[in-house]
């Protein structure tokens, strides 16, 4: 329960970061996730990737606004396998959804080159390791 109530106040940052850029009528705000759900470490970025699930729910029930709008949030997450090239392909695939922000990657060996791909498209991002 201690992560998802970290996770709470990273999303709603995530979301709150683009709310000046939003436009009058963009009602949801895309939330990537990216982390190793497959391989030998994949509890934990399935762990992860959970309580950015359960702090989406979370934030959806609470039916935040953004700009007198109410905001519907949205997870996209995606698998890196703790590998520096499924890590970059991931983080384009989520470049190309258009999210709003990322929590993840789950180590370094994925978050640095990762971290290019996000910067370069002006996606912020927050790992939650």
């Amino acid at each position: 329960m201690q992560s998802t109530t970290k996770m709470i106040p990273l999303a709603a940052a995530l979301a709150f970061a683009f709310a000046g850029t939003a436009s009058a009528q963009e009602q949801v705000v895309k939330i990537g996730h990216v982390g190793p759900i497959s391989g030998a470490i994949a509890h934990l970025g399935k762990d992860n990737e959970n309580g950015a699930r359960m702090a989406i729910d979370e934030l959806n029930a609470k039916g935040v606004t953004i700009g007198g709008k109410k905001v519907k949030f949205e997870l996209l997450a995606e698998d890196d396998g703790a590998d520096p090239k499924q890590g970059t392909a991931a983080a384009q695939k989520l470049v190309d959804a258009k999210v709003n922000g990322v929590i993840g990657h789950l180590n370094s060996g994925t978050t640095i080159p990762a971290s290019k791909i996000y910067y370069e498209a002006g996606i912020p991002q927050i790992s939650p390791s």
